[in-house]
């Protein structure tokens, strides 16, 4: 959670046009400057075993080589110890990593369990070119499209992780991804998802908790264009979940196992979840009886 000063300044300054315009310059301004230096030291062989720094920022949203090396085995340990909490221990399984990025997870998941055949896929083709070039033996890496469906065949993979994706698409994409990720999961397969939860909601303003008070789900737009930084498409933004939402829709697809609320380093919620015995599409929407909500989780 952003600290209360400065998550009271970026309300105030969204609230007024030409100064959340303008601050977004400076940052565009500070963040090509640092980048520019990045790109120096990756050229002169800082670090030339990861990724150029353009596509570490874009998935770790720092540039620093330390913090986004750190970063792969915290979040790679975790994701590990989930999937060995609920049985899946050692053995010859097929995982995927779901927006891999360039492959920073992927590589900490098959140092930690070098028996698994981990598959990586993302939208985003630089990241994947570079991983499939300088990761070819820790993953299969492929380019997947915008919308399902991906490459993959009905009942694929023992387990599937996707840190930080539902975290940042609008309803509508999640709905048709969940109902993807279902599809390609074999029977019994284990999912690791995160959202924005509750720990994360100081970033939003009085009227924007409101929605998710009402609603569960809020989908923010904040920097498009040339100002977002990551060079991601304008549709990836920030998106935050009450666990009463997820534990509601989700179960359309996968049940919830556990849900652990600031179980990613006590920021984003740990999801872990199993593929129901019948995979709905994402417009199916006869829910569970154990999970049919009181009305705002109804709608797709």
């Amino acid at each position: 959670m952003l600290p209360l000063s400065i998550s009271r300044m970026r309300q105030f300054a969204r609230r007024i046009a030409p100064l959340y315009w303008f601050v977004g310059v400076v940052r565009y301004v500070i963040f090509r400057a640092r980048l520019r230096a990045e790109k120096k030291r990756y050229a002169r062989g800082h670090f030339a075993h990861l990724p150029p720094p353009f596509l570490r920022h874009r998935v770790h949203g720092a540039l620093d080589p330390e913090s986004y090396t750190n970063a792969g085995k915290v979040l790679a340990t975790r994701i590990v110890e989930s999937l060995r909490e609920h049985g899946m221990h050692g053995g010859s399984i097929d995982v995927l990593d779901f927006a891999c990025g360039p492959g920073r997870i992927a590589a900490e998941v098959k140092r930690l369990e070098r028996s698994w055949q981990i598959y990586g896929c993302d939208i985003d083709d630089a990241a994947i070119t570079w991983a499939a070039a300088n990761l070819a033996g820790i993953a299969d890496f492929s380019v997947n499209a915008g919308t399902p469906p991906t490459r993959f065949k009905d009942d694929h993979f023992d387990a599937i992780y996707s840190i930080s994706l539902f975290t940042h698409l609008d309803e509508p994409s999640q709905n048709l991804w969940l109902a993807e990720l279902s599809r390609i999961a074999k029977p019994g397969g284990l999912a690791v998802l995160t959202v924005h939860g509750a720990r994360t909601w100081g970033s939003c303003t009085g009227a924007e908790r409101e929605r998710i008070a009402a609603d569960g789900f809020l989908f923010r737009v904040d920097r498009t264009g040339g100002l977002k930084l990551d060079g991601l498409p304008d549709g990836y933004q920030t998106t935050f979940h009450s666990r009463a939402y997820v534990e509601g829709v989700w179960t359309r697809w996968l049940e919830i196992l556990s849900y652990q609320e600031g179980g990613l380093e006590g920021h984003q919620d740990l999801i872990v979840l199993r593929k129901l015995g019948r995979v709905r599409d994402a417009g199916d929407t006869a829910l569970p009886p154990t999970s049919r909500g009181a009305g705002p989780w109804e709608s797709a």
